[in-house]
């Protein structure tokens, strides 16, 4: 009877195991979201194997219960999201500006709307073929979309269970843009006051002193380079000079992780000092992403972000992960968009009704 039980009990292992590797070796990766997701999936089949073994009733209905309440609050959910992401786009707007960057909720919302009319609607009115072609297809990218949006989130929070060693000689802070082209801002001054935080933890416990690296070059609208304005800011509370570098040339985020490098060398330090980084939470995935593709052995510390910008914040992170790996998502469209065209030619050789 037990037997049914065995390979659902050695994915599960493998899974797992490979999760915990992943965490402790290379949490730079965003198949963390997929692990952690096929896990929960493989232990919910396990579950119900087991409910179904020893015949236990009541333990069946409540987990059913909770299977259909959580299935019921992720459906409305995704049908009523718009009303919260078109909300999110005006706090946004009074609170920052109406940039691009800063309607992503907005035309989130809109593109929820599209879905809801095109899954309760089907507004397409065309021979079987075309329809069958262009319902398939968009199916198929509305739960891919819908899938790598949740993995996606998921990676960024489980990317979080990190209780980094007080260890540390060089603790990256990456630059974000500057109020009024010098003064640092809410955003930056927290993954600041993180990275403070730690140099202070790290002090008391060990008694080691790390240097703070403060990496951000010069916008075109900002008076001074970020870098140079962070360390002004951790002088002004409380570290001392020569506890800090500066790395002033950067302009994005895999700049700043190859230029600190560079002044790390320079430094005196190398490829095996041990380091980390600090950003705001939603960053800190894509950040190690690109760590690791540098081969920069060095994980992230995620600082607080107000909750009005996280949605926002968010989306922009998983549009440039999914950019990160378009030769992936491309093909993945390829294979989509073909399976469409097969399905839609299959639907001349279907009587009608």
């Amino acid at each position: 009877m037990f037997v049914i039980l065995i390979p659902t009990l050695i994915i599960l292992v493998l899974l797992g195991g490979t999760l915990c590797t992943y965490l402790i070796r290379n949490r730079n990766s965003s198949l963390l979201g997929w692990l952690v997701n096929l896990s929960l999936i493989t232990l919910l089949i396990l579950l119900v194997q087991l409910i179904s073994i020893y015949n236990n009733v009541t333990l069946g209905i409540i987990v059913g219960v909770i299977i259909a309440a959580v299935g019921l609050i992720i459906f409305l959910g995704l049908t009523l999201s718009f009303i919260f992401l078109f909300a999110n786009a005006l706090i946004v707007w009074q609170r920052e500006n109406h940039s691009l960057s800063s309607s992503l909720t907005l035309i989130a919302g809109i593109g929820v709307i599209l879905v809801d009319i095109f899954v309760f609607f089907n507004p397409f009115r065309t021979p079987t073929p075309l329809q069958t072609f262009i319902i398939a297809f968009l199916t198929m990218v509305i739960v891919y979309v819908l899938l790598t949006v949740w993995n996606t989130i998921t990676s960024m929070i489980v990317y979080h269970w990190y209780f980094p060693k007080k260890d540390k000689d060089y603790i990256i802070v990456l630059g974000s843009g500057l109020v009024d082209g010098y003064k640092v801002g809410r955003l930056l001054g927290n993954r600041i006051n993180k990275a403070i935080d730690f140099y202070h933890e790290q002090l008391q416990s060990t008694h080691k002193r790390a240097k703070l690296l403060f990496s951000g070059g010069q916008g075109s609208d900002e008076k001074l380079p970020e870098g140079v304005a962070m360390q002004k800011y951790a002088i002004e509370h409380g570290i001392p000079k020569a506890d800090t570098l500066v790395e002033a040339q950067s302009v994005n985020t895999d700049q700043n992780m190859r230029f600190s490098e560079k002044v790390i060398e320079n430094d005196g330090g190398s490829k095996d000092s041990k380091k980390i980084f600090v950003t705001n939470n939603f960053h800190t995935l894509r950040a190690g992403i690109l760590a690791h593709k540098q081969k920069i052995q060095a994980y992230g510390l995620g600082a607080k972000t107000p909750f009005y910008y996280l949605p926002n914040a968010v989306i922009r992170e998983y549009l440039a992960l999914f950019v990160m790996h378009k030769r992936f998502h491309i093909t993945m469209l390829i294979l989509m968009f073909a399976l469409s065209v097969i399905l839609g030619i299959g639907a001349f050789f279907v009587p009608a009704r």
